[in-house]
């Protein structure tokens, strides 16, 4: 699916104005200093944020669309959002957070719970299968935050700073795990990051910001 946005979010001492198109399988990141609105871009896409205007269109479906009044909630996006701050939940377990998203769309709790296990391993995480999420240091939340928009397949990913908790040891590994299971050649991904070292990684594309606006195209 091919993600087309005209986001425009309009603030008493900022406005972002961002046109941005993302073909199935790119990946593009959004670099810029703090205060540019590259995590508002991201949290308009999946309606955490409502458009002053614009539109979102992802594949077939228009996301939101200010000029028809169209919104659709965040819930029925398909959107996987992956916070700079991991916000699991603090009162699952790793496993149950990242079979949370199988079981809201209807995957028997068996097989929720076989997939969160296969995710759990793949990021390195399966031996705090069973550990209470408040119990997990953030690098380790913020691996269990990323299996758990990973399994549930989103039709875009967006990935706000998602390495930034993780220390140098571990990031190798959850870079290595977006590649293989995120780009994947059919889902646009949207990159948030201040990491030059991430970008020249994970992107197909750059796109610098300043106050609410593309500064150039590499």
């Amino acid at each position: 699916m091919r993600l087309d946005a005209r986001v425009v979010v309009r603030r008493p001492a900022f406005t972002l104005d961002l046109e941005l198109t993302v073909q199935p399988g790119e990946t593009v990141a959004l670099v810029g200093p703090n205060g540019a609105g590259k995590s508002t871009f991201l949290q308009a896409v999946a309606g955490l944020i409502g458009l002053d205007d614009g539109k979102v269109v992802l594949g077939p479906h228009v996301l939101d669309d200010v000029a028809d009044g169209v919104h659709v909630p965040t819930e029925l996006r398909r959107c996987g959002l992956v916070f700079q701050h991991h916000r699991v939940f603090p009162h699952l377990s790793a496993l149950e957070n990242v079979a949370f998203g199988l079981r809201a769309q209807g995957v028997p709790r068996p097989e929720a719970h076989e997939q969160a296990r296969q995710w759990l391993d793949r990021v390195g995480m399966l031996p705090h299968a069973g550990r209470s999420a408040a119990r997990l240091s953030g690098g380790q939340a913020q691996a269990v935050a990323l299996a758990r928009t990973l399994a549930a397949e989103p039709d875009v990913l967006l990935l706000d700073e998602p390495f930034a908790a993780l220390d140098e040891a571990a990031r190798p590994l959850l870079q290595e795990v977006v590649r293989r299971h995120a780009f994947d050649g059919e889902r646009p991904v949207v990159l948030v990051t201040h990491e030059p070292a991430d970008a020249r990684a994970l992107a197909d594309r750059v796109v610098p910001m300043v106050a609410g606006r593309v500064a150039a195209t590499t």
